[in-house]
């Protein structure tokens, strides 16, 4: 009896562990269930990575890849000197040229519209030149920020509307043409299409130093070489005008406003004031001419400097307004004479235009007031004068240094 109760409970352990709760039948269940949602989960894994997959493939995205940088905003975080003339891609294909000595200014914009800065590491054999920054400015067709639309820039000399017509380019003389490939010789005159019949402002072909006798009315400095700055401009696809407006080199404006230096000013007036760390102004169009020419002459340098031609100057406010609509007739934003740079009149990376001081160019005016000749071509606007603007156009004499025109 016993031995049948003992087998009793032992059949009830054995029943009991194969079929109860806890069995061995229950267990095996458990344990093919759990199998089977295992293989399940691990085959919707696997469908799962081969859909990602097959999407990179596609070209559909799926995993997010970390945007690759431009060659400008490579060359800008790197602060590579180049040392040679080398094309760079700003993100939207835009083309700018960097000419051997430069470098990609740590604040320059990284877009060809937000305007390209390059700083001279050592391509002039002046150590006070270097250091000077330029903003590239585009001359062909090219796309703006949005990604989407483009923009067509003709080198050219302009008069512009006035702030009703929001400063539209009115395009008086390109500089070429597809069909006139060398329309800046229009008719194969010295002087080129007037821009204003009462003034005649005209930007010659001649080079010359200029003059400042009275007996000849005087005569202004012109460019250098118009015909290389604009074959180099065909070439090239745009140029670079001076960031900020010249000062002297040292002081505390030496690592953002660094212009020409005394060095560079060949047969210039002992007078001149040159006073460290501030403006360069208070200087005639003659000796601002050598002192830009100069300032790339030291050297077998990739670069040539010249004073602002009326193309060069006209085009940069064509390009700026593709930014800043209307900037042609922006006034003065300050009420006295500041350091280049500290007005707040930053456009494309280009300080002043429109304020601070004006400009001496090498255009040309036919302009007589009694018997005294005023030649030179000043050109923007000024601290303590609303009612000048940056495209406006004004005369001088040859003789003429001011507190208010620099270069």
């Amino acid at each position: 009896m016993a031995k049948i109760v003992i087998l009793i409970i032992l059949a009830a352990v054995s029943i009991n562990m194969v079929l109860g709760d806890q069995g061995i039948f229950k267990k095996a269940q458990e344990g093919a269930n759990a199998m089977y949602e295992a293989e399940v989960n691990t085959q919707a894994s696997f469908n799962s990575i081969t859909d990602e997959m097959d999407k990179i493939i596609s070209g559909q995205g799926g995993v997010t890849q970390p945007e690759e940088k431009s060659e400008i905003e490579q060359a800008k975080e790197s602060g590579k000197e180049f040392d040679t003339n080398t094309p760079l891609e700003d993100e939207h294909g835009n083309v700018v040229q960097i000419p051997e000595g430069f470098k990609i200014a740590e604040d320059s914009g990284d877009t060809v519209q937000q305007g390209i800065v390059i700083e001279d590491v050592s391509a002039s054999g002046d150590v006070a030149v270097q250091g000077s920054q330029f903003v590239w400015i585009p001359v062909g067709i090219f796309t703006k920020d949005d990604g989407t639309s483009s923009e067509e820039i003709i080198l050219g000399r302009y008069t512009f509307g006035d702030s009703a017509s929001n400063g539209e380019p009115n395009l008086v003389q390109a500089a070429y043409t597809e069909s006139e490939p060398e329309n800046y010789k229009k008719n194969g005159k010295t002087e080129q299409i007037p821009i204003d019949n009462e003034f005649y402002y005209v930007e010659l072909l001649e080079s010359r130093e200029g003059n400042l006798s009275y007996e000849t009315d005087g005569l202004n400095a012109t460019a250098k070489d118009l015909a290389g700055f604009i074959n180099s401009v065909k070439t090239n696809g745009g140029y670079y005008i001076a960031r900020y407006e010249a000062s002297f080199a040292s002081g505390d404006n030496i690592n953002n406003y660094k212009a020409a230096s005394k060095e560079s000013i060949k047969f210039s007036e002992d007078n001149m004031n040159y006073t460290e760390g501030t403006l360069w102004n208070y200087i005639t169009q003659l000796d601002a001419s050598k002192v830009a020419q100069n300032s790339y002459s030291k050297v077998n340098s990739s670069v040539e400097s010249d004073l602002i031609n009326s193309y060069a100057y006209d085009t940069a406010i064509v390009y700026i307004q593709t930014k800043n609509e209307n900037y042609a007739n922006k006034t003065t934003v300050n009420s006295e004479l500041s350091n280049t740079g500290k007005t707040k009149d930053e456009v494309c990376k280009i300080h002043d235009m429109a304020s601070n001081l004006y400009e001496w160019t090498t255009e040309y005016t036919n302009y007589i007031y009694t018997n005294l000749g005023f030649p030179c071509t000043g050109r923007g606007g000024i601290y303590n004068d609303s009612n000048l603007y940056a495209a406006r156009r004004g005369y001088n004499q040859a003789t003429d240094s001011f507190e208010d025109v620099r270069f």
